[in-house]
């Protein structure tokens, strides 16, 4: 009875073990997805912010542009929402706007709150933010187009500007690291 008790025991513990290396390996193949994931668009890294520009689709199938700024060591900049002549505030463009253009307003969240500074009206950024872009696409055929985000952050006081390529092919949308 012993022996009987004692190989159960081996056998309920060979089991348990076995769902719990399961477990980990699922955990695992969740990890690596995400991870896989995090590597889509294109991401920016320094020491005061870290910038990652990704596509969404939409219901429409046109794309959105989506721009993180996660904010390090007490580093900010102006948003493009700030009212008046700011230089250095958060910009972006397309150079060419045959293929695909922009379509409506960027949408900021959270909203940077307007303070009134130096005799002037700015919104800080100080927070880490998504900006999204409606895009709207003018060609049926494969393109690329190259853009950039330019901003000065602070309190270093560095004009930033960030390349970026949007290719259409084979009826798939990628953001693109232009290598000039």
């Amino acid at each position: 009875m012993t022996k009987l008790t004692t190989i159960a025991i081996a056998i309920l513990l060979s089991i348990l073990n076995a769902v719990g290396q399961e477990q980990k390996t699922n955990i695992r193949k969740a990890v690596q997805i995400e991870t896989a994931n995090q590597k889509d668009g294109l991401t920016s890294i320094n020491d005061a912010y870290t910038l990652h520009l990704d596509l969404d689709a939409t219901e429409t199938d046109s794309p959105v542009l989506v721009i993180s700024i996660t904010l390090h060591k007490g580093s900010y900049y102006i948003s493009p929402n700030s009212k008046g002549e700011n230089t250095g505030k958060f910009f972006m463009d397309l150079g060419s706007i045959t293929d695909i253009e922009f379509k409506g307003a960027l949408q900021e969240n959270p909203l940077s709150k307007e303070v009134f500074e130096n005799k002037q009206q700015v919104n800080w950024v100080k927070e880490n933010t998504t900006y999204k872009q409606a895009l709207q696409v003018k060609s049926l055929h494969d393109f690329e187009v190259f853009g950039r985000i330019r901003f000065t952050i602070e309190p270093r006081c560095s004009l930033e500007e960030i390349p970026f390529g949007i290719t259409y092919k084979n009826g798939k949308y990628t953001i693109t690291n232009p290598k000039c």
